[in-house]
């Protein structure tokens, strides 16, 4: 067999690849499929390192609980809302060469697989690691759903407040599949991610044109693409076949994007306001505030069902100047006195006040016969359980929204460390729709399916 051009298999996958986030963009005017009312949505939102175990609860009945200084600003939710305390992340059951270090394994909880080999170093030894080697929750979750309506346009969307760069530390979703470490990369440009996603009609006719002329530009190209990786398909051995099938099916997942519209009633056009820079500290907040509005309107939208959405990486170091702290987060909570155990507390009070701006926005967008709140479930989650100790036995997961009413709300269950986080995940998988997984992850890391939560 004559050997392939690298040269030439590279510009026929990275040529198009590369301009895979435009071309999602680019959607036609033609009417989307009807889609069942209310469909059911899921929203992972994380936030970094870890908080004061200790302190989360004033009281612990379950439906008596007491929420402490940093969750206080949950108590208005309180009714739509369940506590899942002390979940256990079991990273030590993996093989020692085949985890990182608690910051960087815990980052990629929505993915509980073994870790790959790499370059990044395990903090406190003199090991290095690589990515995990297997799906996030997100993406899986998020081509289930593609699997059982196709209208849908994105398969998930990933999204980051803060630096540009991807690393170990700060890239918390993957694409799999099991066995590969493929991490996928989130936006972390509101404006630039709302120019990519929504494609509202214009007054213009001349700028109508254009994009249907660039359509037909970009869908000729996805054609052509797709024609030779099928054509190497068969010239191929087994691995490079997978390599390929996967590229092809992200192709498949561009050309979905360009052949669905906005339909539902929620679904207009929404001012970001004035453009500020998404990469200056001090302007967190309102970046994560538009990347809330944006993934309310892909949800009203239904150009997706899935959105990860991440306050920073893991170890985020971030100065909130804007709560009078000079020391990053990451070194505060490295921390075991009392006063960087109250800046810990007023950072995550910070944060969680910011996510209850998501729950208003989804509480007054319209939905089928009720609101987003009403069909959404939001997963709040981080990759420790205390900073400065590092543990991962003592994990919150927050889960927020009505959700169809599919879980009983109002509660807080303490879980003592004997379920595990995977065992959430599959929860979640359940409340999609999807009941037939048992297990989500090695299974070393899970402990008994789907949690006692409906």
């Amino acid at each position: 067999m004559k050997p392939l051009s690298r040269r030439t298999l590279l510009r026929g996958a990275f040529g198009v690849a590369l301009a895979l986030p435009f071309l999602d963009a680019m959607r036609p005017g033609r009417a989307r499929a009807q889609t069942p009312p209310s469909p059911r949505r899921i929203m992972f939102v994380f936030q970094a390192n870890g908080d004061e175990t200790a302190r989360r609860f004033g009281a612990a009945g379950e439906t008596s609980f007491q929420l402490g200084e940093f969750l206080s600003p949950l108590e208005p939710y309180r009714e739509d809302l369940i506590f899942l305390n002390n979940l256990h992340k079991h990273f030590y059951d993996l093989p020692e060469a085949e985890r990182a270090d608690n910051h960087q394994q815990g980052g990629s909880s929505l993915a509980p697989w073994k870790s790959g080999t790499g370059s990044f170093p395990i903090g406190g030894t003199e090991s290095t690691i690589g990515y995990v080697q297997g799906p996030s929750a997100d993406y899986a979750i998020g081509a289930r759903v593609l699997e059982a309506d196709e209208s849908v346009a994105h398969r998930h969307l990933v999204y980051r407040v803060g630096n540009k760069w991807n690393d170990i530390w700060n890239t918390h979703s993957h694409a799999g599949p099991v066995g590969e470490q493929n991490p996928v990369p989130p936006e972390t440009d509101p404006y630039e991610a709302y120019a990519r996603i929504f494609n509202f009609a214009s007054d213009d006719g001349g700028a109508q044109q254009e994009v249907l002329r660039r359509l037909a530009k970009k869908q000729s190209a996805i054609d052509l693409v797709r024609e030779e990786g099928n054509s190497l398909l068969t010239r191929l051995g087994a691995e490079d076949r997978a390599k390929i099938q996967q590229h092809l099916d992200a192709i498949r997942d561009v050309e979905r994007a360009l052949q669905t519209g906005n339909g539902a009633a929620a679904c207009v056009k929404t001012p970001l306001g004035e453009r500020l820079d998404p990469y200056d500290d001090d302007n967190h907040a309102i970046m994560g505030e538009l990347f809330f509005k944006i993934s309310a309107l892909a949800f009203a939208c239904d150009l997706t069902r899935v959105v990860h959405f991440n306050w920073s990486g893991n170890t985020s170091n971030r100065v909130y100047s804007n709560l009078g702290l000079s020391e990053g987060h990451h070194d505060i909570s490295h921390n075991s006195d009392d006063a960087s155990f109250a800046n810990v507390r007023k950072i995550h009070k910070h944060l969680w006040e910011q996510n209850t701006k998501l729950y208003e926005i989804l509480k007054n967008t319209s939905d089928g016969d009720g609101t987003l709140w009403d069909h959404t479930l939001v997963v709040h989650w981080n990759e420790l359980g205390q900073g400065d100790s590092h543990s991962i036995e003592d994990n919150l997961v927050v889960f927020a929204g009505k959700a169809h009413d599919y879980f009983r709300r109002g509660r807080l269950v303490d879980f003592r460390g004997e379920r595990s986080f995977a065992d959430m995940l599959v929860s979640c998988f359940h409340y999609m729709g999807f009941e037939d997984v048992t297990s989500f992850g090695e299974d070393v890391l899970n402990t008994g399916g789907a949690l006692p939560l409906t």
